[in-house]
Parts: C-alpha cells; structure tokens; sequence
C-alpha cells in the first residue's frame, strides 16, 4: 500500500510540473504565455526577455542551470510577442509597403532610419502614440506571478526586460526580492549616455528591409550577427536551430514595444529609490545599449554590484554561464 502512494505523490508530482511546462493564462487582460522549471517550493526567479525577443532567447542551458541551484525559474513572452497576446496588428501602411517594389520600401526604410535618431545618435525617444507602455508590461509579469501564488520573486530582466525589471523595482517594491538587469539602461535618452554603434544601426536598418521583404530568418541572423562580441564570434551554424526556435514560438514585426519604452519615463532619476540587492551584468562591446548604460546603473543603484562581461556584445553566451549562473545565484541566495 505504501508503494502505491508512492507512486501516486510521484505520478502527482510529475503531472503538476507537465501541467507547468507551458501553459496560456489570461492574465492582466491578455493571455500570456508562460512556463516554469524547477520545485515550485523553491524561491520564485522571474526571467524577463527584451525588445522584439520571445521566451525562447532564454537558453534552455541558462534556465536549467538558473533551476539547478535550487530556484523555481518562470519564464513568459511580453505581451505582443511569442504566444502572448499580440496587442498589436500590422498596420495598413506596412501591409501596402510590402506590396511595393523594393527600391521603393528600401526609400521607405531610409526615410525612418533619418528620423529614428537624434543629433546625439541616440534613439529618438520624442513621444508616440502607444497602446501600452512599460508599467503595463510589469503588470504583465506581477500578474502571472499573483496567479502562481507568489507573493514576491527575484527579476531578471535583459535588455528591455531589464527596462520593466527597474519599473518593477520602483513601482511595486513588495514583489521584488533581488534585481537583476542585464544589458539595459536607465533610458535610451539619458543625458550623457552613448547610442548605438554605427554598424549596429546599419544592421537594424537591413533588418527592418528584410522584414519588410518577408525574409525572417535572414532578419534575425543580420541582427544576431551585429549584437555578438568579438569574444564568442557569431555562429551562424549553431544559432540556425535558437532561430527555428524563436520563430516557432512567434515574432511580431509590428509589435509597439519600442512605442512602449518611448511612452514610458525615464527612470535615471529615481534610480536611487531602488533599495532590494541589485547586480548589473552588462558586455563591454555591447552596440545596442551601450556598457556606459550599465555602468550608469551600477553608479546610481545605492550598493549595486557589477559583473562586466569582456568582449561580450548584447548576448548571454552560453559559454559564459559557468560564470554567470554562479554569479546570480550568490546574489539571489545571500540577499
């Protein structure tokens, strides 16, 4: 008789975390798609993914190591991205573009490239129209961990999710154990702060066309290629099955998350309201946002700890977890 209660703890073991492994729950007034790896009774390590990224830019290496030092690791897409919810259809305007012949959507990628960037070469970050913005992001994520019963959890946030990570952290304090911002910023238009590199900006702009000419997958490799460092040169035979991936799991080209970052304050200035641990990890080569970003966060985040990552571009490498992993689990362990 014992064995067989055994066998239905562990039966009942194993069907509550299949049930986890992925599921789509309305939440904040969309659905999110969610999943979590780990013992629930572990402490809760809510993973956030940036601008245009779905869940699936976590390595799967990543979060089990995260799982492995004894967290409940969740990850989710944002909202407009991945399975969740796309807020945000593709506008009649790019619909019509994309029917033009291509010297003409090449003047019109040309025409939003001039006026995309200020005279510092920052993003212009003037305000647009924007059906949400990053508050209603944070939601998105406190909202699924109210579902799963969690009263507070450890973010991690990369690159925007880093951005919603801070919101989190100065908004909602109660429901955040330990901050952890990887590659981001306080804000794009944060005076004195450097914008992207130039070969960056070229590569986004040949992106954005191949998005427009329907070629996704090369989209994807020309932006992957420009955000690696030189340390861990890209890849291109390995990154076709992480492409696969993230294109299965969905990317929404129209999606207004940039629209969202624009619609949302800057947040340098209260930077030092932010008072659970925090660690910066941030890649000295990094062409999108910069490491003087990151190093303005350390600065500014009263007893901020850092760890610089050399050669590293706007990238979690995986062959750099051996470092990494250890590094946030001792943040999140001893605070």
């Amino acid at each position: 008789m014992k064995k067989v209660f055994l066998l239905i703890s562990l039966l009942s073991t194993f069907y509550l975390f299949s049930e986890e492994k992925e599921q789509i729950t309305h939440l904040n007034g969309i659905d999110i798609w969610w999943q979590a790896q780990g013992d629930p009774k572990n402490p809760a390590v809510l993973l956030i993914m940036g601008l245009n990224s779905n869940s699936k830019v976590w390595s799967e290496n990543f979060i089990k190591k995260l799982s492995d030092e004894d967290f409940y690791v969740i990850v989710y897409d944002n909202r407009d991205i991945g399975k969740s919810t796309w807020v945000t259809e593709e506008p009649f305007l790019i619909s019509f573009i994309k029917t033009l012949p291509t010297f003409i959507i090449e003047a019109f990628v040309n025409a939003i490239f001039n006026v995309m960037f200020d005279e510092n070469g920052r993003f212009n970050m003037e305000a647009v129209p924007a059906e949400y913005n990053l508050n209603d992001m944070a939601m998105d994520g406190l909202s699924l961990l109210n579902h799963l019963g969690i009263d507070e959890a450890h973010i991690v946030g990369a690159s925007m999710g880093g951005m919603i990570a801070q919101v989190m952290a100065l908004n909602y304090p109660e429901k955040v154990l330990t901050l952890t911002a990887i590659m981001t910023t306080p804000g794009f238009d944060t005076k004195g702060l450097s914008g992207p590199t130039q070969i960056f900006k070229e590569a986004m702009r040949e992106s954005f066309l191949l998005n427009l000419l329907e070629k996704e997958e090369e989209a994807l490799f020309i932006i992957e290629r420009a955000l690696t460092g030189s340390r861990f040169p890209f890849n291109e035979n390995s990154f076709k099955e992480k492409a696969k991936m993230r294109i299965n799991q969905g990317i929404n080209i129209s999606n207004a998350q940039t629209a969202a970052v624009g619609a949302s304050p800057n947040r340098f200035s209260r930077l030092k309201e932010i008072s659970m641990p925090t660690l910066i990890i941030h890649g000295t080569e990094d062409p999108l946002i910069p490491i003087d970003h990151g190093m303005s966060l350390v600065d500014n985040i009263p007893g901020a700890k850092k760890l610089i990552l050399s050669g590293v571009g706007h990238e979690i490498p995986d062959e750099l977890l051996t470092e990494i992993i250890p590094t946030i689990s001792d943040h999140l362990k001893f605070n």
